[in-house]
């Protein structure tokens, strides 16, 4: 009798070997069972492990950012492959005259639809495999920011792949969900957590730019920094002017002018 390990049981399920499905289900879709999350001492984490905290994705949005691969591989297969394959008549670039349709080179079974007043026709297969492959691609890209486990990467990933099936139906849900991505991302920047609003969590302070040295300090009224005795000016190896002993008199007021009187 084989030996099961402690990865080949479902929790809770009475000891029974786990399935296919539920293991892929717990590496890809389901969040990790965590115990409730404290406020980490903020006051002990670097600089560096801050900006980790901000950059790095989550479990929801990991799940969030499977789930968008799926589902748009899925996409391209039913927008692409599938009228290349079952050679369906599609939406064509040719304006309807009335109820005809002129032809189109390249284009077979040229059709009036009337309830979509649109003329439909047969595309060959080199004019889907463009859309297709860029749609794959893209649904990998998406993929594979969750597995760098990076913010922007992630949200851009997702813009781009619903710009890529040029579909308003496809763009708001993947342009919603890269803008919910970096929402997070700039919370957690400010507050500390994702999910926190309107005020940071006790201890938190955002941490400086990268390449910054130093941190900028507080300075008083007068414009010194507190805490900091003022330097001394540095020398420059002149002497200081000394005051002349020479007596200069004061020079005398300049006399009034007498005003002539003309004899009338």
């Amino acid at each position: 009798m084989p030996l099961l390990g402690p990865d080949s049981i479902t929790p809770g399920n009475g000891g029974a070997p786990r399935t296919g499905w539920q293991r892929l289900s717990d590496t890809f879709l389901r969040q990790p069972t965590q115990a409730p999350q404290e406020v980490p001492d903020f006051s002990r984490m670097s600089d560096t492990e801050k900006r980790s905290r901000i950059v790095t994705i989550d479990p929801a949005e990991r799940k969030v950012g499977i789930i968008a691969s799926i589902l748009a591989a899925a996409l391209a297969l039913y927008f692409y492959f599938y009228p290349m394959v079952a050679k369906i008549p599609v939406v064509t670039t040719v304006k309807p005259k009335g109820t005809t349709c002129a032809p189109l080179v390249g284009v077979k079974d040229l059709q009036y639809v009337k309830s979509t007043n649109t003329c439909n026709g047969v595309y060959p297969a080199s004019h889907f495999i463009l859309p297709l492959v860029v749609s794959v691609v893209f649904a990998i890209a998406i993929y594979v920011t969750v597995r760098i486990r990076r913010r922007s990467p992630l949200a851009f990933a997702l813009v781009m792949t619903g710009l890529a099936f040029g579909s308003l139906f496809v763009l708001v849900p993947y342009g919603l969900a890269g803008a919910w991505v970096m929402l997070r991302a700039w919370r957690t920047q400010k507050y500390g957590a994702p999910t926190a609003r309107g005020r940071a969590l006790e201890g938190w302070v955002p941490p400086p730019p990268r390449g910054s040295t130093r941190r900028p300090r507080s300075t008083g009224p007068s414009g010194s920094r507190r805490g900091k005795a003022a330097e001394p000016e540095k020398s420059t190896g002149r002497k200081p002017p000394t005051a002349n002993k020479r007596y200069t008199p004061k020079a005398p007021p300049p006399a009034k002018s007498k005003k002539k009187v003309t004899p009338s």
